[in-house]
């Protein structure tokens, strides 16, 4: 079975996908493990903890090797602009170092170390700690202005996944907004609904969308997870074949105002939500995602179908989860 590294195991995608791989019994999951307990941790959820870090090429090839990793998923978020590219470049540079190696040997013909990437937006999360993913409301955490030029250099880092062909076999999953068991940026979001169900008050709670674009793309964490194993499965045949190995996910679409006046309703809000676009922020015309994504390459290509396809309709679920995953974390 193929070795899977899969960097940030216990973050929001992460742990899911973990869950994904296991589940299916398709994959040994790696993580590398920085202390005893850590490496504890890792192996209660069935992940096989592995010493070594990817700091630099000659200590990413040594791990890569010496543990027979197959493929390397990242599941970080795009929080700034230089953590995934560097990432990328010292994996790439890894690997120019175990082809040189291989060409010493009689073991030259070998497949190429694969690499899947979520290209996420500026969300972040986890399922093991409710802190991780429900922090105290500061005004850090609620401002919706991200690095300047974010959503710029994420379509650079793109570009860099798709030159490095030449070394890697190479997928990149772009999400809509993921729902479902937490995200730091739906406490972002969700903040004034929050602290108008805490107090009571009737006030107008404005929400930091953007008003005059209000459909939004959502995919379920689940369905999220279920689109990496298909591409980490698929990767050589993806490559082999000149396929374009970019793949947009959507589970759900509606208009985003509709979801807040139902999430109101289920935590007992008494006051009126309306929804303001801030000034100076690019992030928000891609916070759910692309608009106009479309799931059909996903579909034909990496045989996904979504499961979980009906947020607006059982939003009382989620609504319901995220409130008790905020008292649960408010005991900690």
């Amino acid at each position: 079975m193929p070795n899977v590294l899969v960097i940030g195991p216990t973050g929001y995608v992460g742990s899911a996908l973990s869950e994904q791989l296991i589940r299916s019994g398709d994959n040994y999951v790696y993580a590398a493990s920085q202390s005893e307990e850590e490496g504890f941790r890792l192996a209660t959820k069935e992940i096989i903890p592995i010493n070594g870090n990817l700091d630099s090429p000659q200590a990413a090839f040594e791990l890569i090797c010496s543990n027979k990793i197959d493929v390397i998923v990242d599941t970080t978020s795009y929080n700034d602009k230089t953590t995934k590219s560097r990432l990328l470049s010292t994996i790439v540079e890894a690997e120019k170092i175990r082809r040189q190696q291989l060409s010493k040997g009689k073991d030259f013909i070998q497949p190429k170390l694969g690499f899947v990437t979520l290209s996420g937006i500026w969300t972040q999360g986890s399922t093991e700690d409710p802190y991780g993913s429900f922090q105290p409301m500061t005004a850090e955490a609620q401002s919706a202005v991200p690095e300047e030029g974010l959503n710029e250099s994420k379509l650079l880092y793109e570009q860099e996944v798709l030159e490095s062909r030449a070394v890697l076999d190479v997928a990149i999953i772009q999400p809509s907004f993921i729902w479902a068991r937490g995200g730091a940026s739906w406490t972002r979001i969700l903040g004034p609904l929050v602290e108008g169900a805490r107090t009571g008050s009737t006030d107008v709670m404005k929400i930091a969308v953007d008003p005059e674009d209000q459909v939004y793309c959502f995919t379920n964490i689940d369905d999220v997870a279920a689109a990496i194993e298909l591409a980490v499965n698929k990767l050589q045949l993806i490559n082999g074949n000149s396929v374009h190995p970019v793949f947009e996910l959507v589970g759900d679409q509606f208009p985003i105002g509709l979801l807040f006046e139902r999430d109101a309703l289920y935590f007992g809000c008494k006051g009126k939500v309306e929804m303001y676009k801030p000034e100076e922020t690019e992030f928000l015309d891609v916070i759910g995602g692309n608009h106009n994504a479309n799931r059909a390459r996903s579909e034909q290509i990496l045989g996904w179908y979504p499961k979980k396809r009906y947020f607006l309709r059982d939003t009382f679920i989620y609504a319901n989860s995220f409130m008790a995953a905020l008292a649960l974390a408010k005991r900690k």
